[in-house]
């Protein structure tokens, strides 16, 4: 998973208000925002798919990304943009939107996101990942795939009250 630097973070901070403050036409054309959405559901699971763990919206990370759009309104262009943009790409490939592509044609969009560059699709495809991944990893569901059992609390250490035994290095 690629960290963005301090630079990079600014310049996708500063992109997203251009989107929010330059585009209020757009503003004014929110899509609904319903309990789920079929794109942004197809979206997260194109992100993030069933394996050895549950899928995204297994884990209701779409819902909880349309609770923050329900209070954000920043939040919540950004997420009409990429929507949009989704179904957009989706009707060019003969699609009715995006969740009603296969596998391969929503990779295939995916992957010309994150290819995008400087591109608005772009900064929708980093947000909404780095978002998608910081729900999705605060969930426990989430950690057995990762071979990771949880923190040691509330069960703890069971030999608090014993000195740490000292290791040989012989």
């Amino acid at each position: 998973m690629k960290i963005l630097s301090r630079r990079s973070f600014l310049k996708w901070s500063c992109v997203m208000w251009a989107l929010t403050r330059l585009f209020p036409a757009y503003a004014g054309k929110q899509l609904p925002i319903q309990a789920s959405d079929a794109t942004l559901a197809a979206w997260l699971d194109t992100l993030i798919p069933a394996d050895e763990t549950p899928s995204a919206t297994q884990l209701g990370i779409d819902r909880m990304m349309l609770a923050v759009a329900r209070k954000d309104p920043d939040y919540r262009i950004v997420l009409d943009f990429g929507r949009s943009w989704l179904d957009q790409q989706a009707r060019a490939q003969g699609a009715v939107d995006f969740a009603a592509l296969d596998t391969t044609g929503r990779e295939a969009i995916a992957a010309r996101a994150a290819a995008a560059g400087e591109a608005p699709e772009y900064y929708f495809f980093v947000g909404t990942r780095d978002e998608a991944f910081g729900f999705y990893y605060r969930q426990p569901e989430s950690w057995p795939g990762l071979g990771y059992r949880g923190p040691p609390q509330p069960l703890g250490y069971m030999n608090y009250v014993r000195k740490p035994a000292r290791r040989s290095d012989g």
